[in-house]
């Protein structure tokens, strides 16, 4: 089986490295940009590209999907590695999504053998071609549908993206105060080890679901500056008052 990587990010570079450590081969990467050597057979245009490929790795943007896909000979079997976008974007029968629940940063050092991955397949012959490499390289399979890992997507952005927004939110108060942003560090970590062994709801505290108004208002008070900052903690407060108070 030959396998082509196509891109040159931060997904590329895990891919890259995932597979080394396997021992697995990959025998063309193309990338407009040779800034980032990963070590395979490196390409520039897709007119320089081998034509015997069996497995295609669209490393690429989510709205590159399908111009991409749309180089790549027909009987090839395509994967693409987007939470948020259908298997369809992939013009070829032969398709696949691979979604890493994972924030994947070039240069870091990750556990691929713990990385849970959300996978759609087409059919058998993808299936198999995926078995002997990627599930090769990369941890934990769960097959679902294009709508459960929507919402598998969706979750991982209030989860990921939106908690990670709220941390830079809370080192500017704490910048503003004159404080440490590592001041709030052990309570993050200590809550993220309670939801090992608790629900979210088991573990919920705070001014909003002990139904504290008065310090809410304090609250709302000392962002005065910050109208947007304000209008997030109001709607957040109000969603947890809904749900332990109604």
């Amino acid at each position: 089986m030959r396998i082509a990587l196509i891109g040159n990010g931060n997904l590329a570079w895990h891919l890259s490295a995932a597979f080394r450590n396997k021992g697995l081969h990959i025998d063309a990467h193309l990338s407009r940009s040779s800034d980032r050597l990963l070590g395979w057979p490196i390409f520039s245009t897709w007119e320089d590209m081998p034509q015997d490929i069996d497995l295609y790795l669209l490393a690429v943007p989510d709205a590159s999907i399908s111009e991409v896909s749309s180089c790549i000979a027909s009987h090839a079997a395509v994967v693409h590695f987007s939470g948020g976008t259908s298997i369809e974007a992939i013009n070829q029968r032969h398709r696949a999504v691979c979604w890493p629940c994972q924030t994947l940063t070039a240069g870091t050092v990750i556990d691929y053998a713990s990385i849970p991955v959300v996978f759609e397949c087409s059919d058998d012959h993808t299936q198999q071609l995926i078995g002997k490499s990627l599930r090769q390289a990369w941890g934990i399979w769960t097959e679902a549908s294009g709508e459960q890992r929507v919402k598998a997507h969706a979750a991982a952005v209030f989860s990921n993206n939106f908690t990670n927004h709220m941390q830079h939110i809370a080192h500017q108060l704490l910048h503003e105060a004159g404080l440490s942003t590592k001041l709030l560090q052990p309570m993050v970590k200590a809550h993220m080890q309670l939801l090992d062994s608790f629900e979210p709801s088991e573990v919920q505290t705070g001014p909003a679901k002990r139904n504290d108004l008065t310090t809410v208002q304090r609250h709302i008070h000392a962002m005065q500056h910050h109208e947007d900052w304000k209008k997030l903690y109001e709607l957040i407060t109000e969603d947890i008052i809904t749900t332990y108070h109604t």
